[in-house]
């Protein structure tokens, strides 16, 4: 009966390690591995482009939620910027976005465009700074 006990724990441990370690290995999402130059290039000009929507929407008076969508797309296309040599820039921009996005959920509008052209600054100085590597 020990013995019996003892296979069935051992099955069981063993089929929940192999249940969890698909989710354990699976690649974050929205990451790209080994970006070409030419993908991080094109990953800033899309993330500059899509900041600059998220900032023109908010100054054009454009409905919330579109809004607070807008800024989860300019999150998304950031994360997807995967370089070493401006990675905490990159971090430092987004950091800007989360607290432009916050403000703007808490109807703090002109704080909210301040931190968001803020943003858009920081992301074409995170370009500059790849092509002057």
């Amino acid at each position: 009966m020990g013995l019996l006990k003892k296979l069935v724990l051992a099955f069981f441990v063993s089929f929940a390690m192999l249940a969890t370690a698909p989710s354990a290995m699976a690649k974050p999402a929205g990451k790209v591995a080994n970006q070409t130059q030419a993908e991080v290039e094109q990953s800033l000009l899309d993330t500059i482009a899509v900041a600059e929507e998220t900032l023109a929407a908010m100054k054009d008076g454009t409905d919330k939620d579109t809004v607070v969508a807008m800024f989860k797309k300019t999150k998304q296309t950031a994360k997807t910027i995967e370089s070493s040599v401006v990675l905490a820039d990159r971090d430092r921009a987004l950091s800007k976005v989360s607290k432009a996005r916050s403000a703007y959920k808490k109807d703090q509008h002109e704080k909210a465009e301040e931190l968001m052209t803020d943003a858009v600054q920081r992301f074409k100085k995170v370009n500059e700074k790849y092509h002057n590597f």
